[in-house]
C-alpha cells in the first residue's frame, strides 16, 4: 500500500552531483556521507546509486546505521564517524564490536579509552581506525597536543590498524566572514600531520574536505574528500552556486484529499491564525508536522501545484495541512481530491524547494531533508 507522501529520489541527479565533485577533487578519494539515512533522502535508494557510480568510502554515524548500509550491497569500507564503543554497557559494546567486525567496519577513536576498550574485549579479529583531531571545532577529536600519544596507543594495540587521520571544519558554510577559522583548522590540521608523520603507517588516509572544502578549497583534499550535502544537490551556501553546478536530487508529493469553498470570516486551523479575506477554495494535504513539516511554516510556507504557487493557510496540524487554492488556475479540469500537490520541488529557484524552505525556517537545507518523517516513503525516480 502507497504512501499519501512520496519522496522521489533522482538517480541521475544523484550521479550528476557524484562526477561534478570528483572533478572539483581529481587525485582524491570520495567519501559519501549517507549518515541520517542519507541525509533524509533514503539510504536503500542513494546507497546502490552512488556504489556503482564509484565511492570509494561511505561514512555513518553508528553501527545500525553501518549494518543497515551493508544490506544495501556496499562492499566498500565503511567508517563509523561517532565514539560507538562510548557506552556503560558492557553487554552493549561486546555486541557493538561484534558488529563491527561482522561488517568489516572502520571506528573513529578520539580517546584512549576507546584503545583500551578493544584491546580488553580480544576478539580476534583486527579492527581499522581512523583518529579524529579537534582542529578548532571543539566536538569530537583528540585535542592536538594529545595526538601523538593516542596514535602511538592505537599502533600499539594488536586489534587495531591505523588506516587513516581527519578532523572537521566548524563554518560548513564557508561564511567568508569566517574564513579566519578555517584556515586556522587547514593550519592545525598541517600541523598536527607533521608532528605525527613519522608515526603514521604508509597509506594512512588524510581527509578534512567537507562539502564546501571540496568545492572551494583544494588544499585541503589530501587523500580524500568527505561532501554530504552537495552530493544531495544542495550547496552549503548560496555564495558557492556559481562555483559547481548541483541538481537537488529529491521531490516530495502528495495530494489533495479534500477541496471546499469558503466564506468570507471563514477561519482554518487551529488558533484563528487565518481568517479568509475573499471568497476562498481551500485544499488540505496529508502531511504535517510529524512528517517534517515544520508547524513554524504556518501561513509562510508554499506549495505548487499545476506549476503554480499555493500558500499554506493556517496553523500546520499533526498530520494535515490547508493551501488556498483561489488563484490555482483549473486549467481543462477541476482540482479535486487526488490532485497532484508538491510538497518539496527539485527545481532550486522554485518558492518551495528545499532552499526556500530553510530560509523560510531560519535553518539550513540539511534540517529540511533529515527531517522527514517515517511516513514519507523515499522512491527512485527518474524525473528531470
Amino acid at each position: 500500500m502507497r504512501s499519501d507522501l512520496i519522496a522521489q529520489i533522482n538517480p541521475d541527479a544523484l550521479r550528476h552531483n557524484y562526477r561534478e565533485l570528483r572533478a572539483a577533487s581529481p587525485g582524491a578519494k570520495l567519501c559519501a556521507a549517507l549518515k541520517a539515512d542519507a541525509y533524509g533522502h533514503g539510504m536503500r535508494i542513494v546507497a546502490p546509486v552512488l556504489h556503482e557510480a564509484g565511492a570509494d568510502m561511505a561514512a555513518v554515524a553508528t553501527v545500525p546505521e553501518a549494518v543497515e548500509l551493508r544490506r544495501t550491497g556496499w562492499s566498500r569500507p565503511i567508517l563509523l564517524l561517532g565514539n560507538v564503543l562510548a557506552t556503560v554497557d558492557g553487554a552493549e559494546r561486546g555486541e557493538r564490536l561484534a558488529a563491527i567486525v561482522e561488517h568489516g567496519l572502520t571506528i573513529t577513536i578520539t580517546d584512549e579509552d576507546t584503545v583500551r576498550v578493544v584491546g580488553e574485549w580480544g576478539g580476534g579479529a583486527v579492527i581499522g581506525a581512523h583518529v579524529k583531531v579537534d582542529s578548532g571545532m571543539g566536538r569530537m577529536g583528540v585535542m592536538p597536543d594529545g595526538l601523538l600519544p593516542l596514535i602511538q596507543r592505537v599502533r600499539g594495540c594488536r586489534l587495531l590498524r591505523l588506516v587513516g587521520i581527519y578532523s572537521h571544519f566548524a563554518t560548513a558554510d564557508f561564511d567568508p566572514s569566517q574564513r579566519d577559522l578555517v584556515q586556522h583548522q587547514q593550519a592545525v590540521f598541517v600541523e598536527a600531520l607533521l608532528r605525527v608523520g613519522d608515526f603514521l603507517p604508509p597509506g594512512v588516509i588524510r581527509h578534512l574536505a567537507n562539502s564546501a572544502a571540496t568545492i572551494t578549497l583544494p588544499e585541503a583534499h589530501y587523500d580524500m574528500v568527505r561532501p554530504g550535502l552537495a552530493l544531495y544537490g544542495y550547496w552549503p551556501a548560496l555564495h558557492l552556486r556559481e562555483r559547481i553546478e548541483l541538481r537537488p536530487c529529491l521531490r516530495l508529493v502528495s495530494h489533495l484529499t479534500a477541496v471546499k469553498e469558503l466564506p468570507v470570516g471563514h477561519c482554518v486551523g487551529y488558533g484563528r491564525t487565518f481568517v479568509t479575506k475573499r471568497p476562498t477554495k481551500l485544499g488540505i494535504v496529508p502531511m504535517g508536522y510529524f512528517d517534517g513539516f515544520l508547524r513554524c511554516l504556518s501561513n509562510r510556507a508554499m506549495v505548487t501545484i499545476r506549476g503554480a504557487a499555493a500558500p499554506v493557510v493556517g496553523r500546520v496540524s499533526m498530520d494535515q495541512m490547508a493551501v488556498d487554492l483561489t488563484d490555482v488556475a483549473s486549467g481543462a479540469s477541476a482540482l479535486t481530491p487526488g490532485t497532484e500537490v508538491t510538497i518539496i520541488s527539485d527545481d532550486p529557484a522554485a518558492p518551495n524547494s528545499v532552499q526556500a524552505i530553510a530560509t523560510a525556517l531560519g535553518t539550513i537545507p540539511y534540517e529540511v531533508t533529515c527531517l522527514l518523517g517515517q511516513r514519507v516513503e523515499r522512491t527512485s525516480s527518474q524525473q528531470t
